[in-house]
């Protein structure tokens, strides 16, 4: 379970020009900071509404809708540091979704690229460069945003991390500056 570095954040930021800030905490807000519960296991929310949606089964956990039916179990349950919904996993990269979590198991380098690629697909770079933080979560978080507080949630997330003295806005053009070039992207 490898965690993210300073590089991997700065390929984040040399794509989306926002500041290191930005990501966090979306992050922070999406699943504690951590892609990894701590037994090693990758993150996951299981959403019985779209495992409905999506299987026309019911079931009330993970568990149960992988014994169901595994595809649309893990199409129906968000994945890792971001939280990425499995049915977006040709948005971010990977022709199946049984690969996005193979990719995400291996530590959340692929968590971010994955999230960068979302970012980029849905077009939300300008609400992560302005920190827009309404926009952002009304189309990364659903209709549901403002009644859960996402937006408010991301806007004191970033605060937090803004007045670290390492996440500053001169650390991201930094990071900006001396960033490794961007990976080139790659389906599992």
């Amino acid at each position: 379970m490898k965690t993210l570095t300073l590089a991997d954040y700065g390929r984040a930021v040399q794509i989306l020009d926002c500041e290191i800030a930005a990501i966090m905490a979306v992050a922070l807000v999406e699943s504690s900071g951590n892609g990894f519960n701590s037994d090693g296991t990758l993150k996951k929310r299981f959403e019985p509404s779209w495992f409905k949606r999506l299987s026309g089964k019911t079931a009330s956990t993970y568990s149960e809708a992988y014994a169901l039916d595994p595809t649309n179990a893990m199409k129906a349950s968000s994945w890792g540091k971001f939280q990425i919904m499995g049915f977006n996993h040709k948005v971010v990269g990977f022709s199946t979704v049984e690969a996005m979590v193979r990719a995400f198991a291996t530590g959340e380098a692929a968590q971010l690229d994955a999230f960068v690629k979302f970012v980029q697909d849905k077009k939300l770079e300008d609400e992560l460069q302005t920190l827009n933080w309404a926009g952002f979560a009304f189309r990364y978080n659903g209709e549901d945003y403002a009644k859960l507080g996402y937006h408010l949630k991301m806007a004191s997330a970033y605060q937090k991390y803004k007045a670290d003295p390492a996440i500053t806005l001169a650390e991201t053009e930094r990071v900006k500056k001396k960033a490794p070039k961007p990976r080139p992207s790659s389906s599992v």
